[in-house]
């Protein structure tokens, strides 16, 4: 009898003790789970800044979180792209991959002695295409569309937080892009389609382009000052341009190289061709100031067609990234610095001009590879553009994002 007892008690101890070593064993996958996730997301926030450190900084926080590489039986890695996985060779993601071989209190007894316990969690990187920076638009709404459209596989945000917001008319659509808005969303009148809904409330961000250094403007170039160029075909170079630039019915080919523009640019009925590596950089100076810059056709008749490409590298002035940049002490709050109107567009490259206004009236936009906007305020009319975020002319770890503080979210 005391052995048959013996024998129960002994099968009792046996399943209880398999039950707290699965039950230890579970315990130890959710921590393991919770610590992937919290390295592929810190991982992916340095990544979407473009930041080597990913790696490093995606360790750090598994190890926070109370795993340390190659500590008690610890393995892991940080991927991108994830070699495995639904999101395997996506250059947007992070998989981090913790595993761990423990030791079993009671199953060590009748079977292994240890067993392996592994998590694996995937973030991804959310690409802001668009960046709307005015902070309480003043007059008139921070971005609009009437009777045009925007696409693409990225974001959208809207920096203001107080009167208009956002207005897409009922002949217009926003379609793909990941809207956010700081302010509420009574400041939204949008009737037409825009999917998926705009998240308002969402918190503010920092300028995404503040780390690039400004050109500045220090003398004008012999000869640049009041150019104006009309009829045929001509070639420009490089420099200090003051006073302005005038085109018309002209046809302007651009070396590669940083284009410093003092009051404005005007340009009528004129193709130009800026796809060598060519910034445009516009500011005040030798006597002039900001101007506006107006890029026009005619409707239904002669277009004008603008064609640039930012450069790749810092050669001879280049600002990687960035084919338009207005000064950032060009503040326009509640207007249009940059007009353009019955104009084709191709580009590869971001527009930035963070204090000052871009009106598309019948100009759609055509991308090479990628494009960007960074602007005061937004409205476009009749014209249709797909955003694209293929980088990879600029390298790097994003295939080179030049934005900083890009969103990013657990997907695995």
């Amino acid at each position: 009898m005391l052995i048959n007892y013996f024998a129960i008690i002994v099968v009792l101890l046996l399943i209880s003790g398999l039950a707290i070593d699965g039950g230890l064993l579970e315990l130890r996958q959710v921590r393991l789970q919770n610590a992937a996730g919290a390295a592929a997301q810190q991982a992916v926030y340095q990544l979407g800044r473009n930041d080597g450190s990913y790696v490093t900084e995606g360790l750090a926080q598994a190890s926070a979180n109370g795993f340390s590489n190659g500590v008690n039986g610890a393995r892991i890695s940080i991927s991108h792209p994830p070699a495995s996985s639904a999101w395997v060779g996506d250059i947007w993601s992070v998989q981090a991959t913790i595993a761990q071989t423990v030791p079993n209190l009671f199953m060590g007894l009748v079977s292994a002695g240890s067993s392996t316990v592994a998590a694996t969690a995937v973030a991804r990187v959310l690409p802001t295409c668009i960046w709307i920076m005015n902070s309480a638009q003043s007059s008139g709404v921070a971005f609009a569309l009437a009777s045009a459209g925007i696409s693409g596989p990225c974001g959208l945000y809207v920096n203001t937080s107080s009167g208009a917001s956002m207005n897409v008319d009922a002949s217009s659509f926003l379609e793909n892009l990941r809207s956010r808005v700081v302010g509420p969303a009574s400041g939204n009148s949008s009737t037409g389609t825009v999917t998926p809904t705009p998240r308002y409330g969402a918190a503010r961000k920092n300028d995404p382009l503040a780390y690039i250094t400004s050109p500045v403007f220090s003398s004008c170039t012999a000869g640049y000052t009041g150019v104006s160029l009309t009829g045929g075909s001509h070639t420009i170079s490089p420099g200090t341009y003051c006073g302005g630039i005038t085109l018309s019915s002209t046809s302007v080919t651009l070396n590669p190289g940083l284009y410093i523009i003092t009051g404005g640019l005007t340009m009528t009925h004129s193709p130009v061709d800026g796809t060598s590596g060519v910034p445009l950089f516009f500011t005040q100076g030798g006597g002039y100031g900001f101007g506006t810059v107006s890029v026009a056709g005619t409707s239904g008749g002669v277009s004008s067609n603008l064609y640039l490409r930012a450069p790749t590298t810092s050669a001879n002035g280049g600002i990687p990234g960035i084919s338009i940049f207005g000064d950032r002490n060009w503040v326009t709050h509640g207007s249009k610095g940059f007009q353009i109107s019955y104009t084709d567009i191709y580009d590869d490259g971001i527009w930035y001009f963070p204090n000052t206004g871009l009106s598309l009236v019948q100009s759609p936009i055509t991308f090479y590879s990628y494009n960007g906007l960074v602007v005061d305020n937004f409205y476009s009319s009749g014209s249709t553009s797909t955003f694209h975020t293929d980088y990879s002319p600029l390298g790097g770890y994003l295939s080179a994002s030049p934005y900083h503080y890009e969103d990013g979210a657990l997907v695995e």
